[in-house]
């Protein structure tokens, strides 16, 4: 199964239109996809319309300054990845934009692939947040419609522990369950079985489009089943075997 990662889009933001085509070009080349906007307020409408997983935008605009497209999108977007690109005489405003909320800064004369790691490495964090709070939905629903404490109470009562009489009124849980509760490392790591467990069986066992889904590489894909005690191949079986009552 070949599952296609989507490109990052990043918005570009310069009233320079060599720096914005060279951008794009290199940018394209790297693996991403960009929309350019060639001010402040451009780059607003632009991000408002939605798509874009990144930032990267000058700090002197003709309209707005960066400090200003800063405050503006991570108004609109607590967690969007803006990163500044400042010039000689300007560090002060890039690092004052960091303040502000930016995501990280890039002093010109840049290459364009220090520009693309800055970025790479700002979409794949803002991804890992995600993923996190798509692994806790996920897990949420699994196990327990309610909130995270009633998902840790259902674990809880699945492990082994002593029987304990008598209810225990401060959360209304059954004290059983107290006696019983799994340390955070045990239920973070239950919950990253189910997770893996679920991208395999979306999968049919195939590891490589597993990780992609995961926006892991491979072979940390590969570490993280060993570490969890997962094995690929009982998906494989299953996906053969449901192909084959199928035909």
């Amino acid at each position: 199964m070949d599952v296609q990662v989507p490109r990052p889009c990043v918005l570009v933001i310069d009233d320079e239109e060599s720096l914005r085509l060279s951008l794009a070009k290199g940018l394209t080349r790297l693996g991403f996809e960009t929309v350019p906007a060639a001010n402040g307020t451009e780059g607003v409408q632009r991000f408002r319309a939605g798509g874009i997983d990144a930032v990267l935008t000058d700090v002197r605009l003709p309209d707005l300054s960066g400090l200003d497209v800063v405050a503006v999108l991570t108004e609109v977007d607590a967690q969007v990845p803006v990163v500044v690109m400042t010039g000689f005489g300007t560090l002060d405003t890039a690092l004052e934009a960091l303040r502000r909320g930016a995501k990280d800064y890039v002093a010109k004369p840049f290459a364009v692939e220090d520009v693309g790691r800055v970025l790479a490495r700002a979409v794949g964090e803002r991804r890992l947040v995600d993923e996190n709070r798509r692994l806790r939905a996920l897990v949420e629903r699994r196990f327990a419609p309610a909130e995270y404490q009633q998902v840790e109470a259902t674990l809880a009562a699945q492990a082994p522990g002593p029987p304990t009489a008598g209810p225990d009124p401060s959360e209304g849980v059954p004290q059983a369950q107290h006696a019983s509760a799994l340390p955070l490392r045990e239920a973070q790591r239950r919950f990253e079985q189910e997770y893996v467990r679920d991208l395999l069986d979306r999968t049919g066992g195939n590891v490589a489009a597993a990780a992609q889904m995961a926006g892991i590489s491979r072979p940390n894909f590969h570490k993280k089943l060993r570490a969890l005690g997962v094995e690929a191949s009982g998906f494989r079986q299953a996906s053969r075997r449901a192909r084959g009552n199928r035909a």
